[in-house]
Formats: C-alpha cells, structure tokens, sequence
C-alpha cells in the first residue's frame, strides 16, 4: 500500500506540473482518480495527504482539491519584480504589500531596478531567461513608446512564466495582463469638478513617455471638449524621462519654471499628473508670487503619498490604502494557480 500511494503521489506530481503549464486549477475528484488508476480511496487519500504536505495542493471542504500554485522545490518559486526605482517614495508601501501577500502564499521575490531604460531593461530580461522564475511583475519602461522588447516578453511567456503589469503595460504587447489605476476616468473626474467650480482655463502637466500620462491627458481634453470649454484655453504641458531625473536627482525644476512662465499664465487651475510634481509646481509657483489657492486650483492624483510639507493640492484623487499591492499579488498568485484572471483598472475617488 505504501509504495502505491507514493506510485500516485509522483503521477499526481507530473499531473500538477501539466495543470501549472495549462492553466488547470484543479486535480480531478477522489472518485476519478480512483477509477482511472484503479486504486482504493484510501490510496488516493494518502497520495494528496502527501502533496498536501508538500504544499502542492490544497484541499477545499466542498469544492475539491486546487493547485497552490507552488513548485516542489522552494527555490523555484520566485517572483521576479521589475521596477524603475524602487527608492522613488511610491514603491516600498507597495513592496511591502507585495511581500507581505507573496510570502504568506509560498512565494519569496526578487527586485531587479530598470531605472525606466529600454536598454536596462533589455539586460534584465535576457538575465531571466535563464532564471527559474515563476513570474514577473514589471512596470513598464516608458511605455508610451514602442519598445524593442516585446520579444523577449513573448520569450519568457512561451516558457511558461507568468507576466503581470504594474501601473501601466505596452499596448505593442497583444492580451498582456496588467493591472492600474483608472487614469482616464480619474483625470475626467478631476477636469469635470475643476469646471463645475468655475475653472474655464485649466491647464495640465502629464508624462510623456508614459501611457498613463497620454490616459490622463485623453480623459482630460475630452472632458473639456464635452463641456464646451475652448480647447485653445486648454494648456497642455508635457515632460520626460530626462526632466524628471533632473528633478529628482539634483531637485533641477527649470521646466516647471519654464511651465508656469510660458504656459500657465492664463490659468486658474492646473492637473498635475502625481504628486510629486504637483509638490514642485507649488513652490515654483510660490517662488512666482501666486497666492494658492485664490490666483491658481491645483490639482492631484494621489499627493498623500509624497508626506512633504507644504501647500497641499485643492482637489486629490486617492485610491484605496494597499489595494494595488493585495490586488496584484493576488492577481499573480491566482495566475500561477490556473485560475481565470484579467487586467484590472482600480478606481480614483475625489477627496
């Protein structure tokens, strides 16, 4: 009996290593395995106690047995984490929650730092064809643009390893799984509340080489088309790869001095595309002589997260506390177990 049990543990193993690479999430029933390797009930109990005890399964009362989504040997159950800077002020809360919801299911992490370049990245990602990683969560690197690394995506998702986007995704990429905030809806809500308050000239600064930027700016124009605002009073304001690393590595902010100089003059309100450059623009303001908030409205996504001192925004847009981090750990680990997933906008609320 011993060695029947143990005989079915390891077809049940090579079963689960098929169900991992298909998408199946579950094992069949007691009965069927039952009647399809012509073994007892008992042979078949004491075959998924033991893979139970490797943690390769997991019953539920009612339901069935389920994949956990893990490997038998530790080391193979890795998740990659690719992210621009992972000392920039957004990134350790979410470590955190990723962390926290990735090593409770039997999952340790590895953080690599793309410094948002396509080269960078490129590097990294031949690296991982070689790694025994079981996913990657990545935030795209200047994702507005096409980008020359497609192949080595499609690569890694022939070899079976799971690919999940983080803020944002390239649109070059055909069924990617991401997920993000409502950019479009939530830079909309802004604009609309802006007008409802009186604004007529509302300006904007959103990122460039960022396909959240380009949600943002879309969600933005349309509302002020459909209001019937004058789109010429609407100036649009763009900045890159290069103003923002100015900014953050030697507090460089000449082209928001440029930006007020020659764009918002004629403005009363201004979206800012996060909080860090709503923080700046306010000081560069101030340094201009503009009373905030009686000579210029500005708005934010998300400012509580920069914790500075200073004139806050008039109108924020928060999400959730953690709901990015659970959500994409849970969307990872769902993934890896065979379960259904798809992408996911999380909503902006107006505070």
């Amino acid at each position: 009996m011993a060695i029947k049990y143990k005989w079915l543990a390891s077809i049940l193993r090579e079963q689960i290593q098929k169900n991992l690479k298909n998408g199946t999430a579950k094992l069949p029933t007691e009965n069927e395995l039952c009647r399809r390797y012509h073994v007892s009930r008992q042979t078949v109990r004491q075959a998924l106690s033991l893979l139970q005890q490797e943690k390769l399964i997991e019953k539920k009362h009612g339901s069935g047995t389920y994949l956990t989504g893990l490997m038998r040997d530790a080391a193979l159950n890795t998740i990659g984490i690719l992210l621009p800077n992972i000392h920039e002020h957004i990134y350790p809360g979410i470590l955190t929650d990723l962390h926290e919801i990735l090593s409770a299911n039997g999952f340790s992490e590895q953080i690599f730092e793309t410094q948002n370049q396509i080269a960078l990245e490129r590097e990294i990602l031949i690296s991982l064809l070689g790694k025994p990683l079981r996913g990657i969560i990545v935030e795209a690197c200047q994702s507005a643009f096409p980008n020359p690394n497609l192949d080595l995506y499609k690569q890694l998702h022939k070899k079976g390893i799971a690919i999940l986007f983080l803020y944002n995704y390239y649109p070059g990429l055909e069924n990617c799984l991401y997920i993000k905030g409502n950019d479009y809806a939530g830079s909309a809500m802004l604009t609309k509340q802006l007008i409802n308050l009186g604004h007529q000239s509302i300006g904007c600064i959103f990122k460039s080489d960022d396909i959240q930027g380009h949600h943002c700016y879309q969600g933005y124009i349309e509302t002020i088309r459909d209001s019937g605002l004058p789109l010429l009073r609407a100036p649009i304001c763009w900045y890159g790869a290069e103003e923002l690393e100015a900014l953050q590595t030697s507090q460089n902010t000449s082209f928001l001095r440029r930006i007020v100089k020659e764009k918002l003059s004629q403005c009363t309100a201004v979206i800012c595309f996060n909080d860090e450059i709503a923080y700046w623009l306010t000081r560069e303001l101030l340094f201009a002589g503009y009373s905030l908030p009686e000579d210029m409205c500005i708005a934010a996504f998300d400012y509580i997260r920069l914790n500075r001192q200073g004139t806050p925004p008039s109108l924020i847009l928060t999400q959730k506390p953690h709901e990015m981090g659970i959500k994409t750990a849970q969307i990872m680990i769902d993934k890896l177990k065979g379960l259904p997933v798809h992408s996911l906008e999380i909503p902006w609320f107006l505070t």
